[in-house]
């Protein structure tokens, strides 16, 4: 066990590598990463597994602005206390839980139709099995569809388009 007297915090300074530690603005850049390999993709396996990460970004951003909602402001003695406004403004798309005995857990859910959906596909790419994608038409990747029954398929790069606007606004209206 460190005692206090044995931790030398100039030397913690030194090592710690700020650069590694990401900024606010990475998970919706890493979504629009993911947007941008989807928009010029033709070759389906590979519109899949970017449609994948696109997804859990996508989730991701969600959980971890959330967590960052919770914890983003310290009192006077260190104690976290929550972002009223960030949680407000995430709390019209998801559902936003805290657990009471641990706090330091915190997790969301779909809560509009645009978010449901993303929940709903990011589960089923992420704890079942590969998306089933179809081509509805020549003109790729517009003409991706996610099913497996003609006629029944959802355009995804309208519902992906639609979900990083949505993301972007977020991150604007919180303006961390």
């Amino acid at each position: 066990m460190i005692e206090s007297s044995d931790f030398d915090l100039e030397d913690w300074l030194n090592r710690w590598d700020m650069q590694s530690v990401p900024d606010f603005d990475d998970k919706v850049r890493e979504c629009e990463f993911f947007f941008e390999q989807l928009a010029s993709e033709v070759d389906r396996s590979r519109f899949r597994w970017f449609l994948s990460g696109f997804m859990n970004a996508a989730y991701s951003f969600f959980e971890s602005t959330a967590l960052a909602a919770h914890f983003r402001f310290t009192d006077a003695n260190g104690n976290p206390f929550e972002d009223d406004k960030g949680l407000s403004v995430l709390r019209r798309h998801v559902k936003v839980e805290q657990r009471k005995n641990n706090p330091e857990y915190v997790k969301t859910t779909g809560l509009s139709d645009l978010t449901k959906q993303l929940y709903k596909i990011r589960k089923k790419c992420t704890h079942h099995f590969p998306l089933s994608i179809m081509e509805t038409g020549a003109s790729l990747p517009e003409d991706f569809q996610l099913g497996n029954m003609r006629g029944d398929g959802t355009p995804i790069m309208p519902f992906c388009r639609e979900v990083l606007q949505l993301i972007q606004s977020i991150h604007a209206e919180i303006d961390w």
